[in-house]
């Protein structure tokens, strides 16, 4: 039995004790008295530090994947280097080059999609084609008519424009600092790049600003730095983003921690060559007093 508590006494006497009797109908609580060894706990310092102790632990004994409280999230994918660059939702198994999340959900993907399509015309179609003016498969596509795609296929665009359209698509996802605000209902601000990105969840402790860097998906606990508010610049020089060691995938769980209504902390990214300079502290600074 694993869990996390905020009271062990009561966590313990609701698991291991036979509690009241349960409500009419309903099955009575399986007491596990008579099975239990010991009991183990450690201590934390803040609630993303609890939930970070619980997922390593979990993590020993079931895979990610088999587990029922962790939803897959959803990324998504474009590619600027192919000829005729499109949108797509993926799911975590993908790889995460091209991508860019996380989604809550496959539905929430799509929405970002939809409202991508109308920033940046790319095709939305996935056709394989050789582009003409008079290729009857864009002649008769309802969004070359209406005008909401570039259309390629017609020779409306060059395929170098065309492609230079994915690439300001791909750095507008990539980059949340450049998106505007109404752009939040649909891109929340960690949605970034997976591949070769770095993030930092700021949580707020007693008396301490908590910092935990994360790159490409993965917490780096190892590296985490607790400072006070009056130290804050002093630890956001030390803070280092070196790769996991052993290397792990922790987007799933990191996804759901995002996503939680009653979440305490708060997510930057952390662009290329910011890492540990002065212009993230007051970043951080700025986050910590909001979720403080």
């Amino acid at each position: 039995m694993i869990g996390k508590a905020a009271n062990l006494r009561r966590w313990a006497s609701g698991h291991l004790g036979q509690g009241p009797p349960p409500p009419r109908g309903r099955r009575p609580r399986t007491d596990l008295r008579p099975v239990a060894k010991a009991v183990r706990w450690s201590e934390t310092t803040s609630p993303f530090h609890q939930r970070l102790v619980y997922e390593r632990l979990m993590a020993e004994y079931i895979r990610p994947e088999k587990r029922r409280d962790l939803k897959p999230s959803a990324y998504i994918h474009l590619d600027p280097d192919e000829r005729f660059p499109r949108l797509s939702v993926r799911g975590p198994e993908a790889d995460p080059r091209n991508l860019y999340g996380p989604f809550r959900h496959r539905k929430a993907a799509a929405r970002a999609v939809d409202a991508l399509h109308r920033l940046f015309p790319l095709r939305p179609c996935d056709y394989t084609f050789e582009p003409a003016a008079d290729l009857a498969l864009g002649l008769g596509c309802v969004y070359a008519q209406v005008r909401t795609c570039a259309a390629p296929c017609l020779q409306r665009v060059s395929e170098d424009e065309y492609r230079a359209l994915a690439v300001r698509a791909a750095h507008f996802l990539a980059r949340p600092e450049s998106r505007p605000a109404e752009t939040l209902s649909w891109a929340p601000p960690w949605v970034a790049a997976v591949a070769g990105s770095c993030g930092l969840v700021v949580e707020p402790a007693r008396g301490a600003i908590e910092l935990y860097p994360v790159r490409e998906g993965a917490v780096l606990e190892e590296a985490a730095v607790r400072a006070e508010e009056r130290r804050l610049a002093q630890a956001v020089a030390s803070l280092r983003w070196p790769a996991p060691d052993p290397p792990r995938d922790d987007r799933r769980w990191l996804s759901a921690w995002l996503h939680a209504p009653r979440r305490t902390g708060a997510y930057l990214v952390v662009t290329e060559g910011e890492e540990g300079s002065a212009g993230l502290a007051p970043r951080i600074a700025a986050v910590a007093d909001v979720v403080t």
